[in-house]
């Protein structure tokens, strides 16, 4: 049933994956000076000494100038546009770096293109005026200490946007409208052994809580249609608010993605947590997802105490049983699960998917 889904245009479906690299303030200055004073204007030796300084002055500022806002406009305009965002996506950008304290910094940062323009026009001015080729070396000095300052000034909202894209580069690459079976339940229960299983994701699997720290996605072909999975990280038998980072980005996967949901249940209780807890848990994602199919599924039936694995299945209807680490039990799970998505092809999705982002990028 499984077949390996595998595609460079997979790792572009987050869209903050491919945002270019952003400078700091020092880096943008350092940058522009670099490039200013490369500037060898070729000039008549008719010409007197002071209109040569102007031209090379002149050409000096403008260069550093658009250089600077270069920077700084790729800095903003890179970014996916936030208020376009799949809510998958603008969840975790919540959760993960605040949306209007990024918002607000990308907005610093594109505001300080105006001044520049005003400083750079004027100096301009004055440069064009001047009949001393001292004085304008002085002039273009001035002009590039005061664009430098406005740069340093909105340093600390050039790192956070720094900060934030490596954070956000990190999240999964999904196709958000793709069929999706989404794994829950408690850390160890078995979620990251049976997406590995089924699947081209590789989760790290160990047995202590909280092993997966951020979403996993993997993809698998069913009847030659594609299928995403899953792998969230452990929820806690918990009131919402009380829920930290980690598991919140799980309520976010369930609430955005999820066609279906895959409900695992350890009855052996070897994940350190009763049974009673993990039915409590799965009361209240059925009422937090009262919509979605949910399919319930006993794991490590292989190492569960008779008395404790006939406990569990009296209190759960129509339950599946399964060892995910052998794959035993696993295919008529997922062939029922695959049966409440609509399937639909992978390039379909992808390209789909990829061409919408081609028209989210950050305006100003």
């Amino acid at each position: 049933m499984k077949k390996p889904v595998g595609s460079p245009a997979m790792r572009r479906l987050n869209p903050f994956a491919n945002i270019p690299t952003i400078m700091t303030a020092e880096e943008i200055i350092d940058f522009a000076h670099n490039r200013s004073t490369r500037i060898s204007m070729k000039s008549s030796l008719r010409m007197k000494r002071v209109d040569r300084s102007r031209i090379r002055e002149v050409a000096r500022l403008q260069e550093f100038a658009k250089h600077v806002k270069t920077k700084l406009r790729d800095a903003v305009e890179q970014f996916p546009s936030l208020d376009r965002l799949h809510p998958f996506y603008a969840e975790l950008v919540e959760i993960l770096v605040g949306r209007d304290r990024l918002k607000q910094a990308l907005g610093a940062v594109y505001n300080c293109i105006p001044p520049i323009d005003e400083i750079t026009n004027n100096h301009l001015q004055a440069l064009k005026l001047s009949e001393d080729f001292r004085q304008m070396k002085k002039t273009r000095s001035a002009a590039k200490g005061r664009i430098a300052s406005i740069v340093r000034g909105t340093e600390r909202n050039l790192q956070f946007i720094i900060e934030a894209k490596k954070t956000l580069s990190g999240l999964p690459g999904i196709t958000p409208d793709s069929p999706t079976i989404v794994c829950a339940g408690f850390p160890n229960v078995g979620k990251s052994t049976l997406v590995r299983e089924v699947s081209t994701a590789e989760p790290e699997v160990a047995y202590y809580p909280f092993t997966t720290k951020s979403v996993i996605v993997g993809h698998l072909k069913i009847r030659d249609e594609s299928v995403q999975i899953v792998d969230t990280p452990g929820v806690l038998d918990r009131p919402m608010a009380e829920r930290n980072e980690i598991e919140r980005e799980a309520i976010a996967a369930l609430k955005y993605l999820a066609h279906v949901i895959i409900f695992i249940v350890d009855a052996s209780e070897t994940c350190g947590w009763t049974l009673n807890q993990q039915l409590n848990l799965l009361n209240e994602v059925r009422r937090m997802f009262p919509l979605n199919p949910l399919l319930v599924a006993l794991n490590k039936v292989d190492i569960t105490p008779p008395e404790q694995l006939e406990d569990a299945r009296a209190r759960i209807p129509d339950v599946y049983e399964m060892i995910a680490i052998t794959g035993e039990g696993v295919e008529a799970l997922l062939n029922d699960a695959v049966d409440g998505v609509d399937l639909t092809s992978m390039e379909e999705s992808v390209e789909e998917y990829l061409s919408s982002l081609q028209t989210d990028r950050t305006s100003p």
